[in-house]
């Protein structure tokens, strides 16, 4: 390969590189969200308090938020999420976003042994100085951030985490 094409290939990777930071730092709400999760399955808790909105900062301290997601971490190995849908209006958004796990301590449901979890809960997000914020840390955010923001409810089909686990192959709801 020429020297020439050498560059523009490496000018090509630089501006590539460039432009996925850029977009990360302006973010748009899915990109935020697996930025999110890929801290949390990290489990470095307290970088997560970035990205919450400004008045949660206030609110919530790093320790709280390290606190509250740590007890996650005591009934599950976070494997994987999946984003399904992402909707935004404005400055708010909602991802509907499924986590995957494996249990810390295996159950016995009807005789089976249960190793898989899953959660099915929507990520809050708010822009904030340019920047898309997750409100949706733990309950305390979430509700503090509806209380403060009533609109958001009006805008979107807001619904319940649903948790579930694996048992004969098949994923069996909790509480039905």
């Amino acid at each position: 390969m020429s020297k020439r094409k050498l560059i523009c290939c490496a000018l090509a990777i630089v501006a590539t590189t460039f432009a996925a930071q850029a977009q990360n730092k302006s973010g748009d709400a899915r990109g935020t969200t697996q930025n999110f999760f890929a801290l949390l399955k990290s489990q470095k808790y307290a970088e997560l308090h970035d990205f919450l909105p400004s008045q949660l900062q206030k609110q919530t301290t790093r320790e709280q938020l390290a606190e509250s997601l740590k007890r996650l971490d005591q009934f599950l190995t976070i494997q994987r999420m999946e984003i399904t849908r992402v909707q935004q209006r404005g400055d708010f958004a909602v991802a509907d976003t499924t986590i995957y796990g494996n249990l810390k301590r295996t159950m016995k449901m009807n005789g089976e042994e249960v190793k898989e979890g899953r959660v099915s809960v929507q990520q809050y997000l708010l822009k904030e100085e340019g920047r898309w914020r997750i409100t949706t840390a733990d309950k305390r955010s979430t509700d503090f951030f509806l209380k403060r923001n009533p609109e958001f409810k009006q805008q979107f089909q807001l619904t319940q985490p649903q948790f579930a686990l694996k048992q004969n192959g098949k994923w069996t709801a909790l509480g039905k």
